[in-house]
């Protein structure tokens, strides 16, 4: 993680369990911890599930999606589709400017193209 958010962290109330991973969710009709391998207990209220992600340019790579000229942005044409059917993209991921208003509007322009594919697609009888 970036530095900066390394300091937010510290900074924060989020304890970290560096070095242990979780080896059962403790509680009957609802989440009340989580043991972890040295022992110890955490007391919780719910539990997020997160195995490994990748980044959005491996992903989107890995999906045979194309990028930019300098390989940082995702490529897109001006209803923001990228170059694989069916899958659009917008804001960040798309390059600057980094506004919010851009990527408001590439998010309509987007969800607007995505729902006309999908009502194109032949439903399954």
């Amino acid at each position: 993680m970036t530095a900066a958010l390394q300091k937010e962290l510290e900074q924060s109330r989020v304890i970290v369990h560096e070095g242990v991973w979780p080896v059962e969710i403790i509680g009957k009709e609802k989440v009340e911890g989580l043991k972890l391998d040295d022992g110890s207990v955490v007391s919780a209220g719910g539990i997020f599930v997160e195995l490994g992600a990748k980044g959005v340019m491996e992903l989107a790579t890995s999906l045979g999606i194309r990028l930019d000229d300098e390989m940082r942005y995702i490529a897109t044409n001006k209803q923001q589709e990228t170059n694989v059917p069916g899958i659009f993209a917008a804001g960040d991921v798309c390059g600057p400017p980094w506004q919010m208003a851009k990527a408001v509007g590439e998010g309509c322009v987007a969800g607007i193209g995505a729902a006309a594919y999908v009502k194109k697609i032949p439903k399954a009888s």
